[in-house]
C-alpha cells in the first residue's frame, strides 16, 4: 500500500493531468460570477455539443413537468432551471469529465450520479425551509451537493484496480462498511481527502471545499450552516444505501444552525423519497 503523502502527490498532479476540459475551465470562471449574465452562461454550454444534450434532457425530464419542449439552452435557464442551477451542473458534469473511468470495473456511474444528485437535492430543498435571519444559500448547496464525491471520481482515476478491490469489499461487508476506512486502509487515501484536495488545487469555491473535506465535522468554517446541512444530508443518504433504516440523525444540529425543525425535516424527507424514481431516471441520463 502507497503512503497517504505518495497518494496526495499524485492527486496534487490532477491539476495538469487530465486538464479540465476547455467548457469546464471556462465553466469554472463563471463559478465566481455573481452577475452572470445568462446569455454568457448559455453560450459557454452551446459551445459543447455533449454538455447541451444533457441540460436540454434534463430540462425536458418528467421531474420539470414541462407541457412544451425546451429547444435552447436559454430557454432551459429561463422556463426551467434557474441560472445558478444550470451553471452549478454544467460544471459539475464538465467536470466529471476529466475522469477516465473505464478501469474500474466495479464502479458504478449512475450510482455516482444519484448520490450526487440527491445530496444537491435534498440539501436544496432543506435549505430554502430554514428559519433563520442569514440562512444557508440554496444554490450554494446545491453546488457542494453535486461535487461531495469528486473525490470518488479522483480515486477511481488513479487507482481502478485497486478501487475495484475496495467495492468489492465494501459489498461484502454490506451495511458495516466504511467506505472512507476501507478506502484508507487499502489506498492509503480517502475520497473525502483527495476530493478536498483537488477543488482547492482547481480553486473551487471554499464553501466546496470544505463540505468536500469535512461536512460532518464542519468546526469553525464560515460556512458552517451550508457544510453541516450537505453532511447530514450526506450522512442520511449514506444510511438509506447501506439498507439500513434512513433517519436524519442531526436534527439538532440542524435546529440550531438552520432552524429547522423534526416536523420540517420529516415532510422534505417524505417528499424527497416520493421524487427517489424520477431522480434516478436523471441520474442515468447524466450517466450517459
Amino acid at each position: 500500500m502507497q503512503t497517504a503523502r505518495q497518494a496526495k502527490d499524485q492527486v496534487l498532479k490532477l491539476q495538469h493531468l487530465p486538464p479540465l476540459s476547455t467548457t469546464a475551465t471556462r465553466l469554472l470562471a463563471l463559478l465566481s460570477e455573481e452577475d452572470l449574465a445568462l446569455n454568457k452562461l448559455a453560450e459557454a454550454i452551446d459551445q459543447d455539443p455533449g454538455l447541451s444534450a444533457r441540460i436540454l434532457g434534463l430540462a425536458n425530464s418528467a421531474y420539470f413537468g414541462q407541457q412544451n419542449p425546451v429547444l435552447r439552452v436559454e430557454d432551459a435557464i429561463i422556463r426551467v432551471l434557474g441560472l445558478n442551477m444550470v451553471k452549478s451542473l454544467a460544471f459539475s458534469i464538465a467536470v466529471s469529465g476529466a475522469f477516465d473511468i473505464s478501469n474500474c470495473h466495479q464502479f458504478d456511474i449512475k450510482q455516482y450520479w444519484l448520490e450526487s444528485l440527491s445530496t444537491a437535492i435534498l440539501a436544496r430543498h432543506l435549505s430554502v425551509r430554514s428559519t433563520t435571519s442569514e440562512p444557508p444559500d440554496p444554490d450554494a448547496v446545491y453546488l457542494a451537493g453535486l461535487l461531495m464525491k469528486i473525490g470518488v471520481l479522483v480515486l477511481v482515476h488513479l487507482f481502478p484496480e485497486d478501487y475495484d478491490k475496495v467495492l468489492v469489499q465494501k459489498r461484502q461487508q454490506g451495511s458495516d462498511a466504511d467506505i472512507l476506512t476501507l478506502e484508507t486502509e487499502m489506498l492509503g487515501i480517502n475520497h473525502r481527502q483527495a476530493g478536498a484536495w483537488l477543488a482547492d488545487r482547481w480553486h473551487l469555491p471554499e464553501l466546496v471545499v470544505s463540505a468536500i473535506a469535512q461536512a460532518n465535522q464542519p468546526g469553525d468554517s464560515q460556512h458552517t450552516k451550508e457544510v453541516t446541512l450537505v453532511g447530514a444530508v450526506s450522512c442520511w443518504l449514506s444510511e438509506a444505501e447501506q439498507e439500513q433504516q434512513p433517519v436524519m440523525d442531526c436534527t439538532s444540529e440542524l435546529s440550531d444552525c438552520c432552524g429547522l425543525s423534526a416536523e420540517t425535516i420529516a415532510v422534505v424527507k417524505s417528499g424527497f423519497i416520493d421524487e427517489e424514481e424520477e431522480i434516478k431516471v436523471i441520474a442515468n441520463m447524466l450517466a450517459s
